[in-house]
């Protein structure tokens, strides 16, 4: 019933059918809430729920959902997310930053909800991101990405199994005139500091 449900919302694109599908079930999945900041900066919280899941049984459970849920795909890579610095673990119990408002109906709202969420921030070195769930993974994925710079647009979302890889997202680039600004000032500070320490010398030379 699971794998029938998780193809009609990937077929539906998370349009019309996912929130029919996904009524009820919403604690079954992990929650991967990706942001795009700017300058090509990037925050991943991925948060369990171990007080209504019924395949994460307790907090250790959770944890360990949480270690490498998902994994970057660079070239022919599939980089954990460990390798991007150590993650930041908090612990609360309300889904409303943490997933779309389709992911939990209001059925559930009576039920208690322990959440864990892991987060992760870097810098993409690359233009786009595309993750890849490892085969084998016992818990699905909702991926939603939500765009810093245009809050008043709709979150994108798309469900992940085990073996499948999300569409390229696109990030925040610096733009090109802003880079050309900072390395001006940059340069700018170098040759005046350069002037005041020259400056420095003569007057002192001058006084001897």
């Amino acid at each position: 019933m699971r794998l029938a449900r998780s193809i009609l919302i990937l077929a539906a694109g998370g349009a019309v059918l996912a929130p029919l599908c996904v009524l009820g079930h919403g604690a079954e999945f992990l929650s991967a809430k990706l942001t795009l900041l700017p300058d090509a900066e990037v925050l991943l919280e991925i948060t369990a729920d171990y007080g209504s899941n019924p395949l994460i049984m307790d907090e250790a459970a959770a944890l360990d959902a949480l270690t490498d849920p998902v994994r970057l795909r660079q070239s022919e890579t599939l980089v954990p997310l460990s390798n991007l610095g150590k993650a930041t673990i908090s612990q609360h119990h309300n889904w409303a930053e943490y997933a779309p408002a389709a992911y939990l109906p209001s059925d559930t709202e009576g039920e208690a909800h322990a959440l864990i969420t892991s987060a992760w921030r870097w810098r993409s070195a690359e233009p786009e991101i595309v993750f890849e769930m490892p085969k084998g993974k016992l818990h699905d994925l909702l991926l939603w990405t939500l765009d810093a710079t245009q809050i008043e647009a709709p979150p994108k979302w798309m469900l992940l199994l085990a073996g499948d890889r999300s569409r390229p997202i696109p990030i925040q680039q610096t733009p090109w005139w802003r880079s050309w600004m900072a390395a001006a000032g940059a340069g700018g500070l170098i040759l005046l500091s350069a002037y005041f320490v020259s400056r420095n010398l003569t007057l002192r030379q001058r006084t001897l």
